[in-house]
This record gives C-alpha cells, sequence and structure tokens, in this order.
C-alpha cells in the first residue's frame, strides 16, 4: 500500500512539474511525509524540506535560494505555502495520472540547508552513491532489520533523518514517527520507546542527556533497546548515561561523527560493552563505509600520528556541493595532490582532530566560528549577521559558552547598541529570522567591544553574562507553593540567584529543550 502511495503521487509529480529537478517536502510528520520521500525519488527527483514552522524570513530565503516552485504536503497546508509562492501537491490525495518513463534523473537525492557564515543558509546537495553506500553500511553494522521498530526522531531537514528514515524501510524494519511533543518531553519520549518497543534510536546528545535523567528519575528504562547512536555535537559520558547502560547491557552506545557534506556520517565508534570503562570524552571513532579521514597541517600535508590538524575527508560519500553556488564548492571541496596517490577531490571540515594510536579520530575543536548546538550546526556569523541589521545595533559578537555538565551550549550576544535598544525587541526581531536553536540565550550590552593589539575583537575578554533577571521586570515574590517549585526549577536549570513570579522564561535564556527538562522535573513533584 505505501509503494503503491508513493507510485500513485510520483506520476502526479512527472505530471506537474515534469523539467523540475527539486521538489518540496512538508517536514511535518506524518505518514503523508514518507510517502512524498518515496514519490520524489521514484520521480527522479531530488527532495527538498520545507518547515512552514520556522520563521517566515528563514523559510523564504529557502526558497528563494532554492528556486523551489511546487511542494508535496498535505491540503491543510496549501495557504501557508501559497504566500512563499509555492505550488502545493496534495499528498494525501490519491491521483490516476498515466505512468511516465523518468528520463533524465538527478544525480541528488535531497538538498540540506545548513548555517552559513555570510548570513544567508547553503544548500547541500547529497548524491546517491555517498547516501547509497552509508546505507549499506548501516544494514551491515546495526540491529536494524527485518521487524526491528526504529525510532524517526530527527526534523526532516537534518541530515540524520536519511538514516532513520530509509534505514529502517531498506531493512525491512518497523518505522515509527515520534509526535513533536514527545520529542520535547523527555518522559513522554521514554513512555514512547518503551511502549513501542523501539530497539534502535538516534538521539542527539543534550536529548539523550535527558532522557538518561529521566530513566533514573522513573527508575524505567526501554529494555527493548539495542542500539543506540548519538552525534551532532561532542558525547560527553555523565554519570546518568553511565547508569542508563548499565542498566541496559544488551543496548550499545554508538557515537557518530559527520557534517552533511559527507553523507551524514564518515566516522564511527561503538562503545565497549563495560560500560564503566568509558572515557568522559570518547573518540569519533573509524572511518566508515569506504570513507577516509585526512589530517592536514598548516601547510596541507599529511600530519603525522597524534599531531593535531584540519579533519579533511575524501571518498564518494562527499556531496554533490553547494546549491546554486559553484565558488563556494570550489573553496570547501578542492582537490589535494595525495602524495601516494595523485589528486582527490576533497572537503575541508575545519574541524580539528588528531589520530590516536589505536587508529581511533579524537575530536578536538574548530578552527572557525561554527558550533553545534543542540545537534544543530550553526555559524555564530549568520546570527552575528542577523543582530547587525537590527534597529540600534552598532556591533555584534556571538559566543556559544559551555552550560553545566549535561545540558546543551549556550548563545550568548553581546552588542553595542543605542541605549534606548532593548533586548525584547532585538529577541522578537531575531524570533523572525531565525529557528530557536539560534536565538542567543543572553544579551549582555557593552559600551564597547574589547579589542586585541591589532585592532581585532577580543573574544577571550569578552565578560561572561550576569546571571541577573531584567530589571524592566518589577520582582514578585512566588506566593503559591507550585510557583515556589517553578521558580526553584528555573533558577537551578537557568543558573540564576534569584527568579521573580512573573519573569519569562525565555528572556531569562531558556529553550525548548531546557522547557522540556522543566516539564520532566515538575512531573517528579
Amino acid at each position: 500500500q505505501l509503494d503503491e502511495r508513493a507510485n500513485r503521487l510520483s506520476r502526479a509529480i512527472l505530471h506537474h512539474a515534469p523539467a523540475a529537478e527539486l521538489v518540496g517536502v512538508s517536514a511535518t510528520r506524518g505518514l503523508e511525509m514518507v510517502i512524498s520521500l518515496l514519490a520524489i525519488l521514484k520521480a527522479g527527483k531530488a527532495y527538498l524540506p520545507l518547515d512552514l514552522a520556522h520563521p517566515p524570513q528563514r523559510l523564504h530565503q529557502l526558497v528563494e535560494s532554492s528556486g523551489v516552485a511546487i511542494c508535496l504536503a498535505t491540503s491543510a497546508e496549501e495557504v501557508g505555502f501559497a504566500e512563499f509562492g509555492i505550488t502545493v501537491i496534495a499528498a494525501e490525495k490519491e491521483y490516476d495520472y498515466p505512468a511516465q518513463a523518468v528520463t533524465a534523473p538527478s544525480e541528488m537525492v535531497c538538498v540540506l540547508y545548513t548555517s552559513g557564515s555570510t548570513g544567508q543558509p547553503k544548500g547541500v546537495c547529497l548524491g546517491h552513491a555517498g547516501l547509497s553506500k552509508l546505507l549499506r553500511w548501516q544494514l551491515q553494522n546495526s540491529v536494524i532489520g527485518l521487524g526491528v521498530n526504529v525510532l524517526q526522531f530527527c526534523y526532516l531537514g537534518f541530515d540524520v533523518s536519511f538514516l532513520e528514515i530509509f534505514g529502517a524501510l531498506a531493512g525491512g524494519g518497523t518505522l515509527y514517527l515520534l509526535e513533536e511533543d514527545c520529542r520535547a518531553d523527555a518522559g513522554r519520549l521514554l513512555d514512547f520507546l518503551i511502549d513501542k518497543q523501539i530497539a534502535w534510536a538516534f538521539l542527539p546528545y543534550v536529548a539523550l542527556q535527558y532522557l538518561t535523567e529521566a530513566a533514573a528519575a522513573e527508575e524505567r528504562y526501554p529494555s527493548s533497546l539495542r542500539e543506540l547512536l548519538t552525534g551532532g555535537e561532542t558525547l560527553k559520558i555523565t554519570p546518568q548515561i553511565t547508569h542508563f547502560f548499565s542498566a541496559l547491557p544488551h543496548c550499545r552506545l554508538s557515537n557518530g561523527y559527520g557534517p552533511t557534506e559527507a553523507s551524514v556520517y564518515v566516522a564511527c565508534n561503538k562503545l565497549a560493552s563495560d560500560v564503566l570503562s568509558w572515557p568522559a570524552l570518547p573518540p569519533i571513532g573509524r572511518p566508515i563505509a569506504d570513507s577516509e579521514v585526512l589530517i592536514l597541517n598548516e601547510q596541507g600535508e599529511l600530519a603525522g600520528e597524534g599531531t593535531i590538524g584540519e579533519l579533511c575527508i575524501v571518498g564518494e560519500c562527499l556531496a554533490l556541493g553547494y546549491l546554486h553556488q559553484p565558488a563556494l564548492t570550489a573553496e570547501k571541496f578542492s582537490v589535494y595532490a595525495h602524495p601516494q596517490r595523485g589528486p582527490l577531490r576533497l572537503y575541508h571540515t575545519g574541524d580539528l582532530a588528531r589520530y590516536l594510536p589505536t587508529g581511533e579520530l579524537e575530536f578536538q575543536g574548530r578552527l572557525d566560528q561554527q558550533v553545534k548546538i543542540r545537534g544543530n550546526r550553526v555559524e555564530l556569523g549568520e546570527i552575528e549577521v542577523a543582530l547587525a541589521r537590527c534597529a540600534g545595533v552598532q556591533q555584534a559578537v556571538v559566543l556559544a559558552r559551555e552550560g553545566k555538565v549535561g545540558s546543551a551550549k549556550v548563545l550568548v550576544a553581546y552588542i553595542v547598541a543605542h541605549p534606548e535598544t532593548e533586548v525584547a525587541a532585538l529577541r522578537a526581531t531575531l524570533e523572525q529570522q531565525l529557528p530557536d536553536y539560534m536565538l542567543p540565550a543572553h544579551f549582555v550590552q557593552l559600551a564597547e567591544l574589547p579589542k586585541t593589539p591589532s585592532g581585532k575583537v577580543d573574544r577571550q575578554a569578552l565578560p561572561s553574562p550576569a546571571r541577573e533577571r531584567p530589571a524592566t521586570v518589577p520582582y514578585r515574590q512566588p506566593a503559591t507553593s507550585f510557583e515556589k517549585v517553578v521558580v526553584e526549577l528555573w533558577a537551578s536549570l537557568l543558573e540564576y540567584n534569584q527568579i521573580g513570579a512573573d519573569d519569562n522564561f525565555f528572556e531569562l535564556g531558556g529553550n525548548s529543550l531546557l522547557a522540556q527538562k522543566t516539564v520532566a522535573l515538575l512531573k517528579q513533584h
């Protein structure tokens, strides 16, 4: 039935958009999303995830940059996409168009947009060769197989969603689409894993940490789980994670690494079954699926074992390039003259790493201002550009600061602005342009930015944000027992000495994941 519906929808695509190479697909979670992905690929097209929940300006950027004109979505979403000049083919309808031959199938499978340092997101074009190799590796090296229950956790625009969806379908597994509200509540996620008997799942590090905290608090564990893959940001082995996997001796934790430009993953570390032997910061493992990782020094030469250098990737796993950006493609995907093997197409990740004596790779940070926030790749420069465009802002610098152990990094915006500029107004403006994970948690207003002797901004000298509640909101002491509990939880999570009953959670630096954690903790009271 799934295949038949996808076939009918693919014929509708060929009827309405025979010349289109790229077709949008609504990122709204549901059966129609999966059918749409299959239909687009059957029609020889590539898919572009589009999410009406994104800020309008952000969605407009993606539509304008990609040139996409048609989208598969539900009839209920037709009006929303029409505002961006996109024609909708209703994915839930049954069409009866005649079959057509696919004459010129696209080299691309999909285009996934990531943050760009210039203020404009960039579309990564992923091809069939790299993703096919990834799927083969996944099916040969994981528990996914016939009848295995697989969790679909990730947003469709996040590259791991391909592995979740097509890994389950190609392996004969059963794909369980997680409801959006379950993603935002660790307790409900735990319920879902247990109720649906999930055996394989991917969770970003912060979501994994919150899940392990919820499991420990409730003393319940998803015994069906056999493999959990994490990635997107540095994995830290906390006491909660150790306790969680000690309670699930048949479940293995794998730490994956890879930029979108290298077809999701290029390295993986399946941690030992002895949980107590895990290091606090596990390596990112060895290259997978015929991928190859080179560590190059500042001179562009191969670095020796143990020497830190830029992590560069070669092989069929590499993306085709950036959509409509040939100059950027040429810059990031260069030709490397290998001393033994001659010219190789190579991608510069901007990540620092080294090879350990074990042959494993150890992540050592970034060369530039790119960071991972809640598993999402973020160029700090893109946020700085958005801030600089705000009324009243003269200068802006954004840093990602480490939070408490087990918590996500926190974005802090440092601004030099007109005295009458209000933080609430800046936040409201950014909310119209940037996704939730790119919004600064704290705004620090300075008379001037500190400078190095050479005149550049001295980022090391920027102060930590003061944990003081906004003076613009009159302080009201919590009056009820419930208000007291909420205020105490907020103060602990947001690291404030004092919070008032009328304070705004998000203006204090809260975000959707911390809101999720608040809900989970409230349930324990």
